[in-house]
């Protein structure tokens, strides 16, 4: 935990408006949740879409660059707790058509449950009425 109050510390973030990517290793990426949709697929797959300014887009691809698929991570979002997934890849980046004179663009991390990490070795989420709460 003092991993991610370091984080905050040092990229001037407040945790509860973003969601944590952490690798085994330790190294961990906060994204405001502004900038992220999240769907959940049929196929048990979860697709995290970010709409972001190209130095954001440049900073997550840099932070997946080394993970291979089926790599496990954490994700948490809002510090409701960290979730076990394994890596499936990013999507293309693309850019979003807009008449706003800063680009944006668009790119999706697929990731599925990690089916063999036992419950009792990661956090449960802390909230009862968190609609994050049982998305896997």
């Amino acid at each position: 935990m003092s991993d991610l109050k370091d984080l905050a510390q040092n990229e001037n973030v407040n945790l509860d408006e973003c969601i944590v990517f952490t690798k085994d290793g330790g190294d961990a990426l906060a994204v405001n949740i502004a900038y992220v949709g999240i769907k959940q697929r049929q196929d048990k797959l979860m697709s995290v879409n970010f709409s972001m300014s190209p130095q954001k887009v440049k900073q997550l691809d840099e932070f997946f660059s080394d993970v291979s698929s089926g790599a496990l991570f954490y994700y948490d979002i809002s510090q409701t707790g960290s979730i076990p997934v394994n890596y499936r890849g990013l999507s293309n980046v693309t850019k979003k058509v807009s008449n706003d004179p800063e680009a944006i663009f668009e790119v999706s991390l697929l990731m599925q449950t990690a089916q063999n990490v036992p419950k009792d070795s990661y956090l449960d989420p802390t909230c009862d009425c968190c609609s994050f709460h049982c998305i896997l």
